[in-house]
């Protein structure tokens, strides 16, 4: 028990014995009958001695009640200073988990891309050292032999299937390090849209899925990179034909209405995914299905590559996915890059 609790008992314990001793005994009678018989020893003064002694008490008792309501103070202060100190070392203890995890996330997501980026090097490397080989060798008679030309072919195709994945890499690292610069220009957007699907038409051949358009009738100009903005389409559709199940259908549609953003939509009907994996699908060299990517190719590098264009533009990427139903990407860039072929024009110019 703490001492001023004590004084406090201690005082109250006296001031309710007198009160108890007053009520039992007429103190006042008897102090004056005592103070009659014994008048030589000025016995008056004693009930003053009292008075202050019953003072000096009460005095004492106060102060030891403010010292313990001032030491109550300081201890709850300390308390809160405390508390305080431990919400502070619990959130920096959260952060620093929250960063591990992150560094162990992104260790996994380069250890991940390292393995499927040995199997997308050497597999085209092989076929152009392979093919180099058969016509150095000269296997099926002079180099004039007609057999030879697919071979040449094949080359060409593994080289260009490389310096496509050194150039999304080195991309990406450019705009990862703030150095990629646009190089605008007023383009037709329906050009840079056909060269798109032809790009994309013999992979979706391969796979027997449909790749279909629903486009304006005319569409208008923008004003940005062309390689860049092909680059977009060609990735999002390309990741879309690469998820999707055989036979099945891929969709790009442009919605161009004046005084309003241009959308651009790819849709599929594949594999689809969940909230956490297009999370994941969006960190660089993110893979949301290895078995899946390994039957088709991948590095992980087209959704981030996609983001980081857009965003280049100072447009926006919204991804809409549920497993098992297909994906819907969708690219918005502001209605400041559209140019109209007619100056002024209003209303809608179409709606996919």
């Amino acid at each position: 028990m703490s001492r001023p609790l004590v004084d406090l008992l201690i005082a109250g314990a006296g001031f309710l014995l007198l009160f108890v001793l007053a009520g039992s005994v007429d103190l006042a009678e008897a102090w004056q009958a005592f103070a009659m018989e014994h008048e030589d020893l000025e016995l008056d003064e004693i009930p003053m001695a009292i008075s202050l002694l019953t003072v000096s008490f009460g005095w004492f008792a106060w102060r030891r009640w403010q010292e313990f309501k001032a030491e109550s103070l300081r201890c709850r202060r300390l308390n809160e200073q405390l508390e305080e100190e431990l919400r502070l070392r619990i959130e920096i203890q959260d952060g620093l988990v929250r960063a591990r995890h992150e560094a162990q996330a992104a260790d996994r997501a380069k250890t991940e891309f390292l393995a499927n980026m040995s199997h997308e090097l050497r597999t085209p490397l092989n076929a152009t050292i392979g093919f180099a080989e058969l016509m150095e060798n000269e296997v099926h008679g002079p180099v004039g032999n007609a057999a030879y030309k697919d071979y040449v072919v094949n080359i060409r195709e593994s080289g260009r299937h490389l310096l496509g994945l050194i150039n999304d890499i080195l991309d990406l690292s450019k705009i990862e390090a703030g150095k990629m610069e646009l190089q605008e220009t007023v383009f037709q957007l329906s050009e840079v849209v056909d060269a798109a699907l032809l790009l994309v038409t013999p992979q979706a051949g391969q796979l027997e899925i449909a790749l279909g358009s629903d486009l304006p009738a005319a569409l208008p100009r923008l004003r940005g990179d062309p390689r860049l903005v092909k680059q977009i389409l060609t990735n999002l559709l390309s990741n879309a034909v690469k998820f999707s199940h055989v036979g099945g259908e891929v969709c790009l549609s442009i919605t161009a209405v004046a005084g309003q953003p241009l959308v651009m939509k790819v849709r599929d009907r594949g594999v689809g995914m969940t909230p956490e994996e297009i999370t994941v699908a969006l960190m660089p060299f993110g893979q949301v299905d290895s078995a899946f990517s390994r039957t088709r190719g991948g590095t992980g590098l087209g959704l981030p590559m996609v983001n980081a264009l857009v965003d280049l533009h100072g447009g926006d990427l919204v991804i809409d996915s549920l497993p098992g139903q297909g994906t819907e990407v969708s690219v918005t860039l502001p209605e400041e890059r559209i140019v109209w072929s007619e100056p002024g024009r209003s209303g809608a110019a179409a709606v996919a």
